[in-house]
Order: structure tokens, then C-alpha cells, then sequence
């Protein structure tokens, strides 16, 4: 994907959204080296907004997967592979909750959020609590990504 070509033809705002949508929707990891890259080219006045924009596009690409797996959504989707057999097992015990779960996949990436939402919507979590602990945990997790590399230059200068 060429940021800089997106990145000048649409805006850092416009092109954070399309990046997450994509993101969020292709299971590749491409956010967090593209936030990288944002927050090295643009002043940190602008680090809210970009994660914002980031985890908004991630949550809506999170949802269709999460609406599909719970049938809301009429679109094809495979049987559940092990991957998501296993991330739901997971869910179904946990002593502490779907949304820890949920936001600690969100956050951490582990397990891998794409089959976690997949996984929420097989066990038909409440919309609310995949909604908001997914925001949550990506809206930490891509703060973390912008603001370090302000943190950097702030160091360096």
C-alpha cells in the first residue's frame, strides 16, 4: 500500500480512515507500522484526531466480521476454523469475563483480534460490550503507537 501517494491525495485524516478500514477488514497487521510513519510526519496536535480516525475505521471493519459471525449480517463466511473454535472456547471460560477478553485482544493483539471478533459474534456477545471494549482496547493500543514517536522527538529535540 503507498501511504505517501494516499497521504497526498486525501488528507492525513481521509487516509488514516481508509488505512484502518482496510486494516480492519484484511487480516494483515499494517496499522500500527502506518501510525508509526503518520506520527513521525505530523505534530502531535494532530495525534488525537489520527487515533480517533484509526480506531474508528478498525471497529467498523471489526464489526462486519462480528455482525456476519452472529448471522445479523447475511454475507458468506466459512465454518468456523480452529483458530476461531479456540478463541471462542476461550471466551466461553473465562472466569473473568468476555470483555476483558475482548478488550485485552483489542489491546494486545493476543488472541488475534480478527478472530476474536469473528469469535464474539459465534457467541453472540452484546453488540455494546464488543463495541466497547474493542474501542477501548484499540483506541489505547493505537495511542500507544502514535504517541511514542512524539515522545522520541521530544527527547531528541
Amino acid at each position: 500500500m503507498d501511504f505517501e501517494a494516499l497521504l497526498f491525495q486525501n488528507g492525513i485524516y481521509l487516509t488514516t480512515l481508509i488505512v484502518s478500514l482496510v486494516a480492519g477488514v484484511l487480516p494483515i497487521d499494517i496499522m500500527e507500522v502506518y501510525l508509526v510513519w503518520v506520527a513521525a510526519l505530523t505534530p502531535r496536535s494532530q495525534a488525537i484526531p489520527i487515533v480517533l480516525l484509526a480506531t474508528l475505521g478498525q471497529m467498523v471493519g471489526k464489526t462486519v466480521f462480528y455482525l456476519a459471525a452472529a448471522g445479523i449480517l447475511k454475507i458468506s463466511i466459512k465454518k468456523p476454523s480452529e483458530k476461531i473454535r479456540a478463541v471462542q472456547a476461550k471466551i466461553a471460560r473465562s472466569r473473568y469475563g468476555a470483555g476483558l477478553i475482548l478488550f485485552s485482544s483489542a489491546f494486545l493483539g493476543f488472541p488475534p483480534f480478527y478472530w476474536t471478533s469473528i469469535a464474539a459474534g459465534v457467541c453472540r456477545i452484546s453488540s455494546p460490550l464488543f463495541l466497547t471494549a474493542g474501542f477501548i482496547g484499540r483506541f489505547l493500543r493505537f495511542g500507544v503507537f502514535v504517541f511514542f514517536p512524539h515522545l522520541i522527538k521530544a527527547i531528541i529535540h
